[in-house]
């Protein structure tokens, strides 16, 4: 074992041999690298330059290897701080610096890459169409080194760390900014005057021309993991690899053969009794890979593709097996996979890519084929794009495709357009979908965005992305401002505010709730932060909550108001703190024995901090509400007295670079009671209903402690334990405690888990 360590470790190829990446710019090289001593306050947006004793300066430069930068920081040594963080907490309060590049200096995707003081590394990907992914972790390197009054950053970039298209003749037109995040005043300087949340960040980029150099690399990804759940009693014993490819000319392989696409990370608990499916993210290394081309996403309402439906569980009709009792003993609440191929190509301006997977079938199961094209191109301001996605479902034999185009015009440096044509098949229903959009920034306080959606009944999207919901028409309008003209002796910084106003209704015209929601927040000059926020909702028909019933599709709401207070304090040297509270009002129905809606929500939460190698945090949260509607079926409806209690644990251990301990946990206990029956008419009005509703009580329990060691960058070994329970009883009369220690002491799942991962 030690032998074929030895052999690992001496084969991995990252470090320069001509620059040792160590914190120390005395290499002969940085004498001759672009050199950036100009920096402007970005966070909060004054575009004001530092003192002399809080100067920055950065420098730049390539060679055959790859790019790389350095920061030398001056600042009081007493005012630096180092605390550790896990890879890609950006809001860890350390000192930082980051370099963002578009490496192909065409405004349509950017790598945010950044390092802490402490040596705790982020690294993401901002794209045209507004997304900002931390799911991808790159393979390149940085150190950093603490002196008397300055501090030092230095980062290597391999030039096959990402897919790059490759210009004519020997120099590469980058955009950039270089960053500085200055933690005892949480503030961000950049180069370029902006940064990767504006609206203008593409367009504010620095431009730069380096040596430019080809690099092939191929790495292997081969890793074992064994895995035994005690409730399930199943044990399952996994070997697979996956295989980069980068041939440094603009194309890229992505194979993982038997891949094992379970998480190291625990997904957080969410309950969800609405008609819209809960959205999570993407925490699977073969996924986040060089996956940005087929990114085609808005905000939280729709994504093309949505990983996380690979190896979702199988379907199961057990009720027609001959052996029905072993079917249901057998399920499985994920699908394993034979394979995933991803294939990448980008020249000149125009990009390519294909997409592949397929799951494993089960004993009572066949397993789902997943397939995607994507092309895009672009010339002068406009790019244009298209992709094809299709599933083949060979349990069902059913086959989803849906087709979509989509358009980018930047029409200067203050408007910019975005446009997406979707189409739909399945079950021979056909659907098409519409998205237009405008982001408009007049000035550097202001801007101002509107939207257009429009989805049919019979779009359908779930079966490979995500949308939020079909037969849908929005029109949406928002504003932002900032001010930061304030007086010297004011402890005021900043101020945002904004304003969204939102228009819904379902394809037939029936007219959703408008919403109004008006923000404020202020940065004070001692780093704390306090938000005021107030909403409005008119009434209206909720067109979802009957789940689309063909008799009675609507249920009329009243009018609410909500108002919300939210206060983060200043980090003091050990912890700190942050409180929400907030408050709605609904008006009392007419059609039945109504008091009104009425919600009350408090958070407190606190960090601690004891040592730069530690943090705890905890919060608790509660919500208490009259009057809460929920389905039943059909037209039953139902209102309770709604009391939810969330309690969270997490704590982060580091101990150096290599050796991390996270614990996550999170306990929700949930009680409705004084039910009361309600029934809809097919004009959506509620009245009082004979149907028996019972009141009840739901416990969830969600536990994880994981043990990660880095062998080296991208080369880990994973030790986690979870366990995890979800509690339903009706009619008790359950405390709060009674209800959280059920699902303890009765888990669904108790799994323990190890995996080795290594890079060749």
């Amino acid at each position: 074992m030690i032998k074929y360590l030895y052999i690992l470790l001496a084969s991995f190829p990252l470090l320069s041999e001509v620059i040792s990446v160590d914190g120390s710019l005395d290499e002969p090289e940085w004498e001759n690298a672009q050199v950036i001593d100009r920096f402007y306050e970005v966070s909060p947006y004054t575009l004001q330059e530092r003192e002399e004793s809080e100067r920055t300066i950065a420098l730049i430069f390539s060679n055959k290897d790859g790019i790389y930068v350095g920061f030398k920081n001056y600042q009081d040594s007493e005012s630096m701080l180092s605390r550790k963080s896990m890879r890609d907490e950006m809001t860890s309060i350390s000192e930082k610096n980051s370099i963002n590049i578009d490496f192909d200096g065409d405004g349509s995707k950017a790598y945010i890459i950044a390092v802490s003081l402490a040596d705790s590394l982020f690294d993401a990907i901002k794209v045209q169409s507004g997304g900002f992914k931390t799911d991808w972790d790159g393979d390149w390197v940085a150190k950093t080194k603490q002196y008397e009054d300055y501090w030092v950053s230095e980062i290597y970039l391999p030039w096959d760390m990402v897919l790059m298209n490759q210009p004519e003749g020997s120099k590469r037109k980058i955009k950039y900014s270089a960053l500085r995040y200055i933690a005892k005043d949480q503030s961000w300087l950049s180069s370029a005057g902006t940064m990767a949340m504006r609206a203008d960040y593409f367009e504010e980029l620095d431009t730069l021309e380096i040596d430019n150099f080809t690099k092939s690399r191929l790495d292997f990804f081969p890793y074992l993991s064994a895995n035994a759940n005690t409730v399930t009693k199943v044990e399952e014993n996994k070997v697979g690899t996956e295989i980069f490819y980068n041939t440094g000319k603009g194309q890229q392989v992505n194979l993982a053969i038997n891949p094992d696409f379970g998480q190291a990370e625990s997904d957080d608990v969410v309950i969800n009794f609405s008609a819209q499916e809960t959205f999570y993210s993407e925490k699977r290394a073969f996924f986040s890979e060089n996956q940005s081309l087929f990114n085609i996403s808005n905000y939280d309402r729709y994504s093309v593709i949505n990983t996380r439906r690979i190896g979702s569980a199988p379907g199961y009709d057990c009720a027609l097996e001959t052996d029905e009792t072993n079917c249901n003993e057998s399920k499985k609440n994920y699908s394993d996979i034979d394979f995933a191929l991803r294939l990448t190509q980008k020249k000149n301006n125009s990009e390519v890519g294909f997409f592949a997977a397929q799951e494993k079938d089960e004993a009572y199961s066949l397993g789902k084929d997943y397939y995607a094209f994507r092309a895009r191109t672009k010339k002068d301001d406009k790019t244009i794009g298209y992709m094809l996605t299709q599933v083949i479902d060979n349990f069902t034999n059913t086959t989803s495709t849906v087709n979509v185009f989509d358009y980018i015009q930047v029409r200067s440096d203050k408007l910019k357009l975005y446009t997406d044509l979707l189409a739909s098949e399945k079950d021979n229903q056909s659907g098409l979908g519409f998205r237009t959009q405008f982001v408009y920034q007049p000035t550097k306080y202001s801007k101002t965005s509107g939207s257009i959606l429009y989805f049919e009944d019979d779009f359908q999207l779930n079966d490979f992305g995500y949308l939020q919901r079909n037969d849908w028409f929005h029109i949406g309008l928002g504003a932002d401002t900032k001010r930061i003209d304030f007086d010297e002796p004011s402890i005021i910084l900043q101020i945002d505010s904004g304003i969204d106003v939102n228009y819904d209704s379902d394809t037939k015209g029936n007219s959703n709730p408008i919403r109004i929601d008006q923000r404020n927040e202020i940065s004070f000059k001692d780093t704390s932060v306090f938000a005021l926020d107030f909403g409005f909702r008119s009434s209206g028909k909720n067109t979802t909550i009957t789940r689309k019933d063909e008799i009675y599709s609507y249920v009329k709401v009243k009018n609410k108001v909500s108002i919300t207070a939210d206060y983060e304090a200043i980090n003091y040297k050990y912890w700190t703190y942050d409180w929400r509270v907030s408050f709605d009002r609904g008006d009392k129905y007419d059609t039945w024995d109504s008091k009104g809606n009425h919600k009350k929500f408090f958070k407190i939460a606190g960090s601690f901090f004891p040592n730069d190698f530690m943090k705890i945090n905890t919060q608790l949260r509660i919500r208490e509400e009259s009057e809460w509607l929920n389905w039943i079926d059909s037209n039953n409806l139902a209102t309770y007295d709604l009391t939810q209690k969330t309690i969270s644990i997490d704590m982060n251990w580091f101990k150096g670079n290599k050796h991390e301990i996270r614990l996550k946990s999170q306990f929700v206990a949930l009680e409705a009671d004084n039910p009361r029956s309600l029934a809809s008419d097919i004009n959506g009005y509620l009245s009082q209903s004979n149907s028996e509703v019972k009141s009840f009580t739901k416990g969830i329990a969600s536990f994880q402690i994981r043990y990660k060691y880095e062998i080296a960058p991208l080369s880990y070994l994973f030790v986690v334990y979870s366990k995890g329970g979800d509690d339903y009883e009706d009619e008790t009369d359950r405390g709060t405690s009674s209800i959280l220690k059920s699902p303890w002491e009765n888990p669904s799942d108790e799994l323990f888990s190890i995996k080795f991962r290594l890079k060749f």
